[in-house]
């Protein structure tokens, strides 16, 4: 099967070099809307994009140590999804691993959209240290 560009983004993160050739130049991303607004977005055209990629995988986590677990991939090459655990260690040392759905359109081959959807409570907690909606071990 190949790998939808919901996929590809995912296995990007960390990477923004990477990701950023995917995008379009008028891409659009965001996250849920009880994030605060500089992170839920929505984050428009690819400068902006890559700006806040950047804040995440360099100056929240550290992308270099991130790790994906994809659960579950449907759609094709214009709209597809994507649900996945993230594995990671935040900037301020603390474990990281939350379960994530990512839809993604593309225009042209590149990305247009994506739409980022996450346990927020878990996400805040984990960040302060908590050990709070970690996802089950296999």
């Amino acid at each position: 099967m190949t790998k939808t560009p919901a996929r590809l983004v995912v296995e990007a993160f960390g990477d923004c070099d990477a990701l950023a050739a995917m995008y379009t130049e008028d891409v659009t991303w965001r996250l849920n809307y009880s994030l605060p607004e500089n992170i839920a977005g929505p984050h428009v055209g690819k400068e902006a994009v890559c700006a806040f990629n950047d804040a995440v995988f360099n100056k929240i986590y550290d992308g270099s140590k991130m790790r994906v677990d994809i659960q579950d991939e449907i759609g094709d090459g214009a709209s597809s999804v994507v649900r996945f655990n993230i594995h990671a260690v935040s900037r301020r040392g603390n474990p990281y691993d939350v379960e994530y759905v990512l839809f993604a359109k593309t225009r042209g081959g590149l990305v247009c959209e994506v739409v980022e959807l996450l346990d927020t409570l878990a996400s805040t907690e984990q960040h302060q240290g908590n050990p709070v909606g970690l996802p089950p071990r296999a």
